[in-house]
């Protein structure tokens, strides 16, 4: 009986996920078969209870509720300060899409059919080609573990010039690219 109990123990160890708190205050869990889901932890006296979207609950060791990394990658301060990335600062637009950038947030705009497709949030240089002057973004991501990343939406950008932005995200697959002047 003693054996079956440690069995089953170890089995449920082996089973739960991992929790990881994201950078917007939400808690994932990480289950083994490599897929997610959003949980609410609460604190009820001393204990720190994970609550599923199915209604099921667990208990968690609060240590096992990591913090995600907030802090930003050395590169993507480099890359800011890149002159060339520098000139997406200011608002573009044409050919039914539009971006925003500041320094730190961004917004992109899409047109598909009759509405409008609209992402924003934080933005990061995820690679940038200054030979070719383009640029590749990840807009408005909720949080990056590893090679993983929460949300938001990769856009490859290329500079003509001053007042001219080309984006060829879609040029592969659709075919299509779009060109966008600054906005004064």
């Amino acid at each position: 009986m003693r054996k079956i109990i440690v069995a089953l123990f170890v089995a449920t160890l082996l089973l739960a996920g991992e929790y990881i708190t994201l950078e917007n205050g939400k808690v994932i869990e990480l289950k083994p078969d490599g897929t997610w889901q959003e949980v609410k932890v609460v604190k009820k006296g001393g204990e720190t209870i994970a609550i599923k979207p199915d209604g099921t609950w667990e208990k968690v060791e609060a240590t096992k509720v990591e913090a995600a990394n907030s802090l930003e990658r050395a590169v993507d301060k480099k890359y800011k300060d890149e002159p060339l990335v520098k000139m997406l600062f200011g608002r573009w637009e044409g050919d039914g899409i539009s971006y925003a950038f500041t320094k730190d947030r961004a917004v992109f705009k899409k047109k598909v059919g009759h509405s409008s497709k609209v992402i924003e949030g934080k933005w990061i240089v995820e690679k940038l080609d200054p030979k070719r002057k383009i640029i590749k973004i990840n807009i408005g991501e909720g949080a990056r573990l590893g090679f993983l990343t929460f949300g938001g939406v990769i856009r490859k950008l290329k500079i003509k010039d001053d007042n001219t932005i080309v984006d060829i995200t879609d040029e592969l697959e659709e075919g299509k690219s779009y060109t966008l002047k600054r906005l004064r």
